[in-house]
Order: C-alpha cells, then sequence, then structure tokens
C-alpha cells in the first residue's frame, strides 16, 4: 500500500508540480483545500479534502493516515498585515498542533520565502542562513513567523524550511502577470536598479523532495537559488527573448506614483473580490535601499543540486 502524503496549498503553482513528483516517487497525495471540490482528480492515487485552516481538528481529521506534509498554503498578497497574520502565522501554528496530535507523521517540510529573512545592502553579501532575519514587509515578518511555528513540532518529527527567492516558470500566475505587460510593450519598472535572486519552480520541487527524503536536512533553514543573481532590466529583456517580442520600454516610477497605483489596485481588488496586482506591502519591497539576493552555498556544498540559470529557465517557461 502506497503510504500518503499532505500538501497544504496543493492546487498552487509549485503544489501541482510537487503532486506529480510525489506520484513519480510513488507516493499517493492528499490536498487539502478550503472549498469543497467539485469532483476529485482522476488519478486515484490523488485525494482532495476540504479543510478549514481555523480548526486543528479539522487539519488533524485531513491528516489522519498520512506520513509526511509539505506545507505550501501562505498569502503572498494582503490588505494588511491581520491577512498576512492569518494565512502565513495563525494557519501554519494550527497546521503544526494538528501534526503534532498526528502520529505518524515523522517529516515536515516548510516553504518559507527570502522575504523571512530580508535584503541584502549589497550586491557582495547576499543573505546566508547565518544572518539573523530583518524583513520589511508584512508578507515577510509573517513567513518568518510561520517559520517560527514550525520549530515547535514535537520530538520525532524532522523539519525542513526552505527559503526561496523569486520562484518562475510555466504557469506560473505571477509571471505570467509580468508577461502580459511585456507584450503590450510597456511596463513601470518598480525595483529600480535592484538584483534579485531566481529559482526555476522544478529546482525548487527537486529542492524539496530533497529536504524531505534526506535525514540530514532535518532542523535546518535553506536557501535554494541559481547562483547568479541578475538586474531586474535583464530579467524582463530575457523575457521578451524568450517570448519572441520586443523589451518593453519601462519608465523608472517614483514611490509616490507606486503608492497610488498600490491604493487603486487594491481598492478594485475590495470590489471586485480579487487578489490585487500590486499593493503597499509589495511597494515596500520594492523600494527597500538593497537587493533581493540569497546565498544557496549551504544547500548546494550538502546535495549538489544544480540548478538552471534564468536565460534556460525562462526559454522553458515560454516554450509551448
Amino acid at each position: 500500500m502506497k503510504k500518503t502524503i499532505v500538501i497544504t496549498g496543493g492546487n498552487g503553482f509549485i503544489g501541482r508540480i510537487l503532486t506529480d513528483k510525489l506520484l513519480h516517487e510513488g507516493f499517493s497525495v492528499r490536498i487539502l483545500t478550503r472549498r469543497t471540490p467539485k469532483k476529485q482528480p482522476a488519478n486515484p492515487a490523488v485525494t482532495l479534502i476540504k479543510t478549514n485552516y481555523d480548526s486543528v481538528t479539522s487539519l488533524t481529521q485531513a491528516l489522519e493516515g498520512c506520513v509526511g506534509v509539505f506545507h505550501l498554503a501562505a498569502a503572498i498578497f494582503g490588505f494588511n498585515r491581520t491577512d498576512f497574520e492569518k494565512a502565513n502565522v495563525l494557519h501554519t501554528q494550527n497546521v503544526v498542533k494538528a501534526v503534532n496530535q498526528t502520529p505518524g507523521i515523522t517529516t515536515f517540510v516548510h516553504v518559507s520565502s527570502l522575504a523571512a529573512s530580508g535584503f541584502a545592502p549589497d550586491t557582495q553579501h547576499p543573505r546566508t542562513e547565518d544572518m539573523n532575519p530583518t524583513p520589511v514587509s508584512d508578507y515577510g515578518i509573517t513567513k518568518l513567523g510561520g517559520e517560527n511555528a514550525v520549530k515547535t513540532l514535537r520530538p520525532g518529527v524532522k523539519w525542513t524550511i526552505i527559503r526561496p527567492p523569486i520562484v518562475y516558470g510555466k504557469n506560473d500566475s505571477g509571471v505570467s502577470k509580468i508577461a502580459s505587460w511585456v507584450k503590450r510593450g510597456i511596463m513601470v519598472n518598480t525595483s529600480g536598479n535592484g538584483v534579485f535572486s531566481f529559482v526555476h519552480v522544478n529546482d525548487l520541487v527537486e529542492a524539496l523532495w530533497q529536504a524531505y527524503k534526506r535525514p540530514e536536512t532535518a532542523q535546518e533553514t535553506y536557501f535554494v537559488a541559481e547562483p547568479d543573481v541578475y538586474e531586474w532590466d535583464y530579467f524582463i529583456t530575457e523575457m521578451a527573448r524568450a517570448m519572441h517580442c520586443r523589451r518593453p520600454f519601462m519608465p523608472q516610477a517614483p514611490k509616490w506614483l507606486l503608492k497610488t497605483a498600490a491604493f487603486t489596485y487594491e481598492n478594485i481588488a475590495r470590489i471586485t473580490g480579487t487578489q490585487p496586482a500590486l499593493n503597499y506591502d509589495k511597494v515596500t519591497e520594492a523600494t527597500i535601499p538593497g537587493h533581493w539576493i540569497c546565498s544557496s552555498k549551504k544547500w548546494t556544498d550538502l546535495t549538489g543540486q544544480h540548478f538552471t540559470p534564468l536565460k534556460e529557465g525562462l526559454k522553458k517557461s515560454f516554450t509551448k
């Protein structure tokens, strides 16, 4: 009989690829969802279960019979700190409490973010795991809170925290939004001269799998990212090439204009019940006096994993 692994946030961009990976490795997959599934997946090895993340009892019932958890569920956008706190801290705490009540679960892999650590003041000193976290946004602060919750797992549960930077790949909603502006030929440069780390989604999923199966990753935190770092202009230019279109015109927007745009997007999102394309929290991250870069040396020294160069990854992302 196949062992079952739970994925929270399994219907998302990363979760779908992780599901395929776990099926390939011979596991059954149980995906926790907030909504009642209209129908179960065609593959009998994948099950969708409606779960209330506000209820430890609901989560404990959903985890019954499972051996491991990949915790991907999180809020990337929110209207205020409370939105982020609920999804990234309180819900993670509830998942951890449920795991602590489920004796069969022995492994927990948590997807955090570079934002939980903070930015690098210069390009010569990327963020490393031994640096004290200094998150600047509500998202980053609450992702760090989620990490702290993971560290309260009961003895006997091997946990690993993975901090990716910008994740991209085919059918990623975030990159797709950027791509739509690239196609239009104009987009606002919100990042100035900032430099960024990236990781292709396939590489991230491989790292999550390695974190699950390798005993030596126990009770540790790791950055996983391509070793090279890139200016935002390079990212957009290579995306345009991968899409076979011209590089867009990218005027630099002042901070006041970004805040005005964020205010507009947030109000539209409230009315339409959708996620805002830009909010104050993202403006905070975009206008910091530094760079969103990290070093994955600790991870690569341990695993030997190789990462996809950005140019190659973008070609994969936009190849039909």
